[in-house]
Formats: C-alpha cells, sequence, structure tokens
C-alpha cells in the first residue's frame, strides 16, 4: 500500500479548512440531499462528502455507510485532493498498487469502484472531495463527471455560506457587547461628564445673587458667558449620547401608541410649547410595532425643531399624521416654520451640519443626524419637503 502525500500549500490548506469549522459536526440535511442525489446520478451505493484534516479523513454525509470518520493514510479522497483541478477516478482498486492492500478495500466496505472530486475553495484550497463508491468495477459518463462537479462547486456554496452566517453571528455578539458596553457608558458619562457643567453653572449662579450689587456690567457678562457654555455644554452631552446609544435603544421592538408616545414628547416640550404659544396637534396615529426609546427620540428631535426653527411673531403650528403601504409606516410632522431651502435640504441630516448661528437658533447639529441613524437602523427613510419661508414636512418611513 502507498500512503498519499500531502500537498505542498498543506499549512495553508489546513488553515482554510479551520475557517469552516465542519469537522466532527453533526450530519445536516443539506449535504445528505447532495450525496443521495450524487449517488443517483452515478448509481453507486455509496457517495460521501469528506473533508481531509491533519491525521483523519471525516465524513460530513455518509449515504450507504454509517456517519464517521477513517485514518486520512487510507482514505481515498487524500489522494484526490493532490488533484484540485480534475476528478480523481480508480475503476477497479483491487488492480490498482495504491489501494490493493488497502484495509477498506480488502475489508469494509469493501471499496472496488472510487471517484472523488475535489471540493475546492475560491482561494484554491482543496478541502476534501464529494466521491461514489461501488463494490465492482465501473466508469463514470463525461456527464455524470460533470454533475458531479456541479455537485462540488453546491457544496462549496454551502460552506461558504456556513461560514458567513457563522460571522454574522460573531458580529452580531460583537454588536450586543458595544451596545451593552454603550448603555454603561451612558450611565457613567451622564453623571460623569454633565457634573463638571452643573457645578460651573450652580457657581455662577451663586456668584451672580451674592454679589450681584458688586459685580460691573463686564462681570456680569462673564458670568453669562460661563453658565451659557455650562448650558451648552449639557445639551452636547446630551446629544452626543442620544447619538451614540442608538444601536442599543434600537434592539428590543414592542407595540408602540405613537398617540401616547406624542403625548409624552408634547409634556416633556410643554415649556417651549407654552413659552411660545405654540400647538402640535394629530389625527388617529396608529400602533406600530418597533424599539419605542429610539421612535421617542425620532419624534423629540423633529417636533423640537419644528418649534424652534420658527419666525418672530408667528404662532408655531405642528401638525403630525401618519399613512401607511403594505409594507411600510410613514409620518409626516408639517411645521409653519422658517423652511429651508433646496439646496440644503440633504446636507441637513449629516453630523454637526447647521445652517444658522448659536446665537440665531441654539443647537448642536445633531438631532436630524440621530434622527436619520435610527430610521436608517431600522430599514426606512427620512427627507424633507420644504421652501424658504414656506414653513416644512420632514417625513420618514419605518418598516412594518
Amino acid at each position: 500500500m502507498i500512503y498519499p502525500q500531502k500537498p505542498q500549500n498543506e499549512v495553508e490548506r489546513l488553515e482554510a479548512l479551520a475557517t469552516y469549522n465542519i469537522i466532527d459536526t453533526l450530519p445536516e440535511k443539506e449535504y445528505d440531499e447532495i450525496t443521495n442525489l450524487a449517488s443517483f446520478i452515478c448509481n453507486t451505493p455509496i457517495s460521501l462528502i469528506t473533508f481531509v484534516d491533519e491525521e483523519r479523513q471525516f465524513f460530513k454525509s455518509a449515504h450507504g455507510l454509517p456517519q464517521g470518520t477513517t485514518s486520512r493514510n487510507d482514505a481515498f479522497c487524500a489522494y484526490a485532493i493532490n488533484t484540485p483541478s480534475q476528478i480523481t477516478i480508480v475503476p477497479d482498486a483491487r488492480l490498482d498498487k495504491r489501494f490493493k492492500d488497502n484495509p477498506l478495500v480488502t475489508g469494509a466496505p469493501d471499496i472496488v469502484f472510487y471517484a472523488g472530486m475535489p471540493l475546492v475553495t475560491a482561494e484554491g484550497f482543496p478541502l476534501g472531495t464529494i466521491c461514489v463508491i461501488d463494490h465492482a468495477p465501473k466508469q463514470l459518463s463525461a456527464n455524470q463527471v460533470n454533475a458531479l462537479q456541479n455537485l462540488s462547486n453546491q457544496v462549496v456554496k454551502l460552506l461558504e455560506l456556513r461560514k458567513a452566517i457563522q460571522l454574522l453571528h460573531i458580529a452580531q455578539v460583537k454588536l450586543e457587547e458595544y451596545a451593552a458596553q454603550m448603555k454603561a457608558f451612558a450611565h457613567l458619562a451622564s453623571h460623569d461628564l454633565k457634573e463638571p457643567a452643573r457645578m460651573v453653572k450652580s457657581y455662577m449662579t451663586q456668584l451672580q445673587d451674592k454679589y450681584a450689587g458688586q459685580l460691573d456690567e463686564k462681570a456680569k457678562r462673564y458670568i453669562h458667558y460661563a453658565s451659557d457654555g455650562a448650558n451648552r455644554m449639557g445639551v452636547l452631552i446630551d446629544d452626543l449620547l442620544d447619538y451614540s446609544t442608538v444601536e442599543a435603544s434600537g434592539s428590543e421592538k414592542e407595540n408602540v401608541n405613537v398617540e401616547q408616545l406624542l403625548t409624552e414628547v408634547v409634556a416633556l416640550l410643554s415649556g417651549v410649547i407654552n413659552e411660545i404659544n405654540a400647538t402640535v396637534s394629530w389625527v388617529a396615529l396608529p400602533v406600530i410595532t418597533a424599539p419605542v426609546i429610539a421612535i421617542k427620540l425620532i419624534f423629540q428631535n423633529l417636533v423640537s425643531n419644528a418649534l424652534k426653527y420658527q419666525a418672530k411673531g408667528v404662532q408655531p403650528m405642528v401638525k403630525v399624521t401618519a399613512s401607511e403601504t403594505d409594507t411600510y409606516w410613514q409620518f409626516d410632522i408639517k411645521d409653519n416654520g422658517i423652511g429651508i431651502n433646496e439646496e440644503n435640504q440633504e446636507i441637513i441630516f449629516q453630523l454637526f451640519k447647521r445652517l444658522h448661528t448659536k446665537q440665531q437658533y441654539p443647537g448642536t447639529g445633531m438631532g436630524l443626524a440621530t434622527c436619520k441613524k435610527i430610521v436608517d437602523m431600522l430599514g426606512g427613510l427620512i427627507w424633507v419637503k420644504s421652501a424658504e419661508g414656506g414653513g416644512s414636512i420632514f417625513s420618514f418611513t419605518i418598516k412594518k
């Protein structure tokens, strides 16, 4: 008996095989269907999908034989992987000096005929074979050889799909870990990052109250700058936290009563609404299935912007409506504000993009970017229809 040689790229071949995590896995229907078809096409009692590792030949699918392994030294497939570009055919193993003393020939399963088509990756690594076996001498037709090649290609595609699913699972686990880390960071940041800003504002207030009669106009102006800076720092931190924790807020879906949610948003913005005598109205909003925190962030940002970007002397009026298709919910937030010229209607959804100075309209330029990030995550779209001086309609869709 002549033992099979190892391919010249054996180290790289074994590394490639390991990336598929296929050795010693349980039987799977998709692979069994392929070996059943191979036996039918080639009219053989046995068909195998095998993978050759450092010491063994592992049967991923075994039609006509028990599931298991054999020694690599005894494996016909260990010869076949040395010629990855062509099929290996042994018409009668009893007459072949490589196999005539092989225990798989002289004993069970009594191999006489063997044909093995290598399973070759896109990088050219032969991982194993799909092979057919008979107990009598045999030859394959050109059509049968071509069919085995096609089945070999299908096995490789199954392997690639398997790897892709595994990588996706790993990525999902990492994303969940990242989301958990971001959530922990948010809790930490909400206190540790905002505390210095609160402290500055508090001391500036105390300074102004205690020494009000002793401060000149310049000192009062400096105190105002410091307090205003502390306020803006707090707002920026809140916006950064909202933006950075979008993935975490979008992980769990539940039934969301949008009318009730919008009522909560209006209550949150009631101070501003009362101060500017604004009205926020809606009719017949649906119950949707979505991550509640993410949806609340969208409405909070869009309604807040609709109230903010108003001309002086105009009573702000905001109306929220909903419509649906077979696959999407669409929400429209209409206002009577200052509007947006056409050339700026795309860039406003970019991070930190602002069309006005902080003195004209306060903000960080993160609200619409956060909305877009959420809508993208939920498989929808967000856009605006507007004209400068003619109000705006911000619309977004959520996949059902």
